[in-house]
């Protein structure tokens, strides 16, 4: 068989094999992709923790097991403090209900108290609103009882996916510059091409490090504030659970705010919580809107709407990582018509 003959057969056989390779892979997608932004924003890091000690793979396990165990205490610190805080605020619901007769007597005086307050406000049907209040708060039990095998899986998965990420991560760390030439060489580009993309996609992943940062400062800022005014015991602990709680898709801080909120009603305490409702709705629901699409757009140099855009039906495509995967592939394609148009113009 010709070597020509030879090629074709082998890639043939290579593109049958490509699919129920890539279907294996799936299942790992996630925490190689965390890894990989991990491996980009330690890099410059693990370099200069090399040349220091001389030795390349001992910089890159202690980078990675720093990261790790960095990461593992702050988040092992939130959720021991929010633990404690939580049980602090479940006894004060608990002995409100005693005094109420129980948990379902205090959802329904709850509600008789909104209904007389807004019916004060707004001529409405005062037995109509209590219904709907009832079935809303019957609802709520509901979805969070049937959710709580849901919640051990997820937590299940997230072990996992962490401990595929550690082991990602060393590797990237490891072998990632070998791997980024090994890849230039397949591709027929050339070299200032290839290196062009890849500093388009670091530059991309940097942007959106820093974008979602700023956010977390930005929103934990504001909801202190707002849980400050309030009244609420530690601020400022509630405030970074909330900032974290933002890159979350979808959900974001509302899952941190919005149950204060309904405690505060619960509670008879109307008007501090239509004001930290108001406050987490229009203020904070639009700094994610707001800051970063510019500081995104400011290091991409795209347009913010643009950048919000492509986060928004990043996020549609691909899940709880396409805020990142969305101005990725956004900052890639303009990239790649810019090079078609640099091969294409007159020379």
């Amino acid at each position: 068989m010709s070597k020509r003959g030879s090629l074709i057969f082998l890639g043939v056989l290579l593109a049958a094999l490509l699919p129920p390779l890539l279907q294996m892979a799936r299942p790992f997608f996630t925490a190689f992709l965390l890894a990989s932004i991990l491996a980009i924003v330690l890099h410059p890091a693990n370099r200069w923790l090399g040349r220091r000690l001389r030795r390349p793979g001992v910089a890159t396990l202690v980078t990675t097991v720093t990261t790790v165990l960095v990461l593992s205490l702050l988040l092992g610190f939130v959720g021991l403090a929010l633990t404690q805080e939580l049980a602090a605020n479940y006894e004060t619901l608990s002995q409100r209900s005693l005094q109420e007769g129980g948990w379902p007597a205090l959802a329904t005086h709850s509600a008789d108290r909104v209904v007389d307050a807004v019916a004060v406000y707004v001529p409405l049907d005062r037995a109509a609103i209590r219904n709907h209040l009832l079935e809303a708060l019957e609802g709520m039990t509901v979805y969070l009882r049937d959710h709580v095998g849901s919640a051990v899986g997820g937590v299940t998965s997230m072990l996992i996916t962490s401990l595929l990420t550690t082991i990602f991560l060393y590797f990237l760390l490891r072998r990632g510059e070998l791997w980024l030439r090994w890849l230039a060489v397949w591709t027929p580009l050339d070299r200032e091409v290839t290196e062009s993309l890849v500093l388009t996609v670091k530059n991309s992943v940097m942007a959106n490090v820093n974008g979602v940062f700023a956010v977390v400062v930005a929103q934990g800022v504001c909801l202190g504030l707002g849980f400050w005014f309030v009244g609420l015991n530690s601020p400022v602990l509630w405030g970074a659970v909330g900032g974290l709680a933002s890159i979350v898709p979808f959900v974001g801080s509302p899952m941190v705010w919005l149950p204060i909120v309904l405690a505060y009603a619960l509670l008879g305490n109307y008007w501090l919580a239509l004001g930290l409702g108001l406050w987490g709705a229009l203020i904070v629901g639009s700094v994610d809107d707001v800051l970063r699409p510019f500081v995104v757009g400011a290091r991409e140099k795209q347009h913010p709407v643009l950048i919000a855009l492509a986060a928004v039906g990043g996020t549609y495509a691909f899940g709880a990582l396409g805020f990142l995967l969305g101005p990725l592939v956004l900052s890639l394609v303009v990239a790649l018509v810019k090079e078609i148009q640099a091969l294409v113009a007159p020379r």
